[in-house]
């Protein structure tokens, strides 16, 4: 069983959880819904287990892996992006959505290194 989060570390993973299962929720609308609702769902998974104590190394670390090489293999389209594929919550344009897809990947991919990072210092 894990170590018991700090309060701050509960709170933090506790507001990704929420992030993550919202995340999931509005790829509904996503031309192809399944793989990303999934990718987010197990964000969402990691954080609340995090969040109950209950984080572990393995999980988080291959799930880091996964977003950040699904996350770099997009990252020239972010680099491409417009400006105002991310100043806006409504989508302009078809092109602006792989480098928000990108984005959200990296954000899965930090949190879940950071948690393995923090999973291995506590040895879980």
């Amino acid at each position: 069983m894990g170590r018991m989060p700090t309060s701050s570390a509960k709170i933090a993973s506790v507001l990704f959880a929420l992030l993550f299962a919202l995340a999931a929720v509005l790829q509904i609308n996503d031309p192809d819904p399944a793989l990303w609702i999934a990718a987010y769902a197990s964000a969402a998974g990691l954080a609340s287990a995090a969040a109950l104590g209950r984080a572990r190394f393995w999980p988080s670390a291959l799930l880091a892996l996964g977003f950040s090489i699904w996350g770099l293999s997009l990252l020239p389209s972010l680099v491409d992006a417009e400006r105002e594929a991310f100043t806006s919550f409504r989508m302009q344009s078809p092109s602006h959505e792989e480098g928000r897809e990108a984005v959200g990947l990296l954000v899965c991919a930090a949190y879940a290194a950071g948690l393995a990072v923090h999973c291995r210092r506590g040895r879980h």
